[in-house]
Parts: structure tokens; sequence; C-alpha cells
């Protein structure tokens, strides 16, 4: 089990009810879904390390163009297509 620590934070008004509100959506207490978002947000922070950490191994010709970047974007901005509702699969007996 993980050990905990109660702590005292200030949060905005309204971050604090659209977080309350996000936790009741979800089914779980105020603190989980602070846990959760905390989380998250670290997690976020190692990825982007990791990213700067081999970028800073790629040589400057390594890089896109301008031209490059554009078409990556326009690319990446695409609209993806929505996968149909898969139905759960029947066990084997």
């Amino acid at each position: 089990m993980a050990t905990t620590e109660k702590i005292s934070v200030a949060i905005g008004r309204d971050e604090l009810r659209i977080a309350k509100h996000a936790a009741e959506q979800d089914g779980m207490s105020l603190s989980a879904f602070v846990t959760g978002a905390l989380r998250a947000r670290i997690e976020e922070r190692r990825r982007l390390e990791a990213a700067r950490q081999v970028l800073a191994t790629f040589e400057p010709e390594d890089f896109p163009t301008a031209d490059e970047q554009r078409e990556l974007l326009a690319l990446w901005a695409l609209p993806r297509p929505v996968s149909p509702a898969r139905r759960p699969r029947r066990r084997r007996r």
C-alpha cells in the first residue's frame, strides 16, 4: 500500500469546482483525482525530458527544414478516422 501524506494546497475556485465534478463523474475521491493528475503530469515531464535527451544527440542537419515542419504539422493535424466500436470476444469453451 502506498503511503500518503496529508497536505494543504491553494487552488482556484473554478479549478476546484471542475476537479470535484470530474472526480465525481469518474467515481473517485478528489484526492484520487488530484493524485492521478499529478502522476500524469510527472510522467509527461519524464517523457519530455527523454525527448530532449534524444534531440540533443541530433546534428543540425537532422532536423526538418521549415517547409518540412509545415508539412508535418499539416499531416499531424488531419482528423483521424474513427474506428468502429469493437464487440467483446466470445470465450472459447
